[in-house]
């Protein structure tokens, strides 16, 4: 067992070298968009300076179930955190 399981990632890909977060955040607000991206940033950067090195690929899932979040919104959350991770959102 390796001691990094208590670091914050919902999976590690081992095989890919990838840790991967799932959010449910509320995004119908412009705040509440840009505490998102800020809190994910900082969520990447810890997790990172915890985990092996080999786990060095990010994967952010936002669950948007149930709210109706634009397009142009989406953009920018992927714009800003495509440095750090790639990002998917579930509708």
């Amino acid at each position: 067992m390796h001691d990094y399981w208590s670091s914050t990632p919902e999976f590690i890909n081992e095989r890919n070298g990838e840790f991967i977060f799932v959010c449910n955040h509320a995004l119908e607000a412009d705040e509440q968009v840009s505490m998102s991206i800020q809190y994910n940033l900082s969520r990447v950067k810890f997790t990172r300076s915890q985990l092996p090195s080999h786990l060095s690929k990010c994967r952010i899932i936002y669950d948007i179930r149930g709210q109706l979040i634009h397009d142009d919104v989406q953009e920018k959350i992927v714009n800003q955190l495509s440095l750090v991770a790639s990002v998917e959102f579930k509708k």
